[in-house]
């Protein structure tokens, strides 16, 4: 492997790319230049020496194979400044120097079949970063751990290039539906009522552009996609001076194993528009009696997207807090204080439970009322307490799978089959009451 820095040519001091001016920028002459235009200036690349990794003790059956894992995903690599040891993972793409702090791409992590074909360049800095989960953080006081609410923790806050693997495709589904409609109506005497039913055909074609899967085994889909959408206007090809100042990695997921996620996204799509045109005509207690999907046309490209990455430990627990470093759209998997929640839900039930009460006695001052009150306050407090329960963690877990690839349709839903045939219908009715 080689781990190549990017040198000033004006001072040769060590270059970063700079989000928020968009070039790549030597903080010792302050001189800057285009990104791509960096790419075609002649670089050294250095080879690495594998670091030796001694054995240590470990108790426990497992030390041997505990080593042996650490070894096969750890690399070495010279520092070209200093000559110190960098020390990373084998899906490494981009890593700083623990001695001199210069940064450093690991060219061989970037060629062949892991060369990117895009990338899409941070444009929010760590400061925005560092603000956005300083409010993150704010909106969880109550219920966060100590160790969460010191600022120190920001420092961890890092600017990472994930692997992503792109899939733009075409879809086509037919799926078959039943469903009702309903009719009231009046006289006299009764209150009737008329239920429809339907067969309901719909058959369609839709087209995908670019729609992401994490290619990274180390950070969970859930919590990437929640990050998603990007913005593609900002996709530009693959420059290696784009990473000089970041950490990247290399994917460790292939197409293959990325595909299975990216099929089940374009699937829910096309079913769902489908089964929307049905909603739309007016049809109720929809459900599913048939459905057939065929992807095709795929095509995948290799990009690596930018994120603002704090992970951290606790309780022997990993969890993150992330930003798109493009769109500034946040994500989080904090840890909460139990014992903090328990006593604000509990707060928040005792107070549901006396105004329940209180409002049955005033309105029927009885032992009747009373007992009445206290079994339903101790219900309206126990949906309270749940509730708040609830809001209280969302404040610092708002991972939402997106399950879906909406965001990446290219056009609209084609319909090419809508047909809905009345099979059935039923009548109800119902005795008036009469008027007093």
């Amino acid at each position: 492997m080689a781990a190549i820095e990017y040198k000033c040519p004006n001072c040769a001091a060590p270059l970063v790319y700079d989000p928020g001016a968009k070039v790549i920028k030597c903080e010792f002459c302050d001189s800057t230049f285009d990104p791509e235009e960096l790419g075609k200036i002649e670089t050294t690349a250095i080879s690495h020496e594998t670091a030796k990794i001694d054995d240590e003790y470990i108790e426990g059956e497992k030390a041997e194979e505990y080593w042996k894992a650490i070894k096969a995903k750890t690399a070495g690599y010279t520092c070209s400044s200093c000559g110190g040891a960098i020390i990373g993972t084998v899906d490494s793409a981009a890593l700083f120097c623990p001695y001199c702090g210069n940064p450093a791409v690991i060219q061989s992590s970037l060629s062949g079949e892991f060369a990117p074909d895009f990338i899409i360049p941070f444009t929010r800095t760590k400061e925005e970063a560092v603000e956005a989960y300083k409010a993150f953080v704010g909106k969880g006081q109550k219920v966060l751990p100590k160790a969460f609410q010191d600022n120190h923790a920001v420092e961890k806050v890092t600017g990472i290039y994930i692997p992503y693997h792109l899939m733009s495709c075409d879809a086509s589904a037919s799926c078959k539906f039943t469903s009702e409609t309903t009719e009231k109506w009046s006289d006299n005497t009764y209150d009737y009522e008329k239920t429809n039913f339907f067969s309901n055909a719909r058959a369609g074609r839709m087209a995908f552009d670019r729609i992401p899967s994490d290619a990274s085994s180390s950070i969970d889909d859930d919590f990437m996609e929640s990050l998603e959408p990007f913005d593609y206007g900002g996709l530009k090809p693959f420059e290696m001076s784009y990473l000089s100042g970041f950490l990247a990695d290399k994917y460790d997921l292939g197409i293959e194993e990325c595909s299975k996620t990216l099929d089940v996204r374009v699937e829910s799509t096309i079913y769902s528009e489908l089964r929307k045109t049905v909603e739309n005509a007016g049809y109720k207690n929809i459900a599913q009696k048939s459905a057939e999907i065929n992807i095709f046309n795929r095509k995948y490209s290799y990009a690596l997207l930018p994120v603002w990455l704090l992970r951290t430990r606790f309780n022997n627990e990993f969890y993150y807090f992330a930003m798109n470093g493009q769109t500034g759209k946040t994500a989080g998997r904090l840890p909460v204080d139990s014992k903090k929640v328990s006593r604000i839900s509990f707060g928040y039930a005792a107070l549901a439970f006396l105004i329940v009460l209180a409002i049955f006695v005033i309105v029927n001052f009885s032992a009747g009322a009373f007992f009445a009150g206290i079994l339903i306050g101790a219900l309206v407090a126990l949906i309270t307490g749940l509730i708040t329960r609830s809001n209280l963690t969302s404040k610092v877990r708002n991972v939402i799978r997106q399950g879906g690839a909406s965001n990446y349709v290219s056009g609209s839903l084609k319909l090419s089959v809508r047909e809905d045939v009345f099979t059935d219908s039923k009548t109800s009715r119902k005795l008036r009451k009469k008027e007093s």
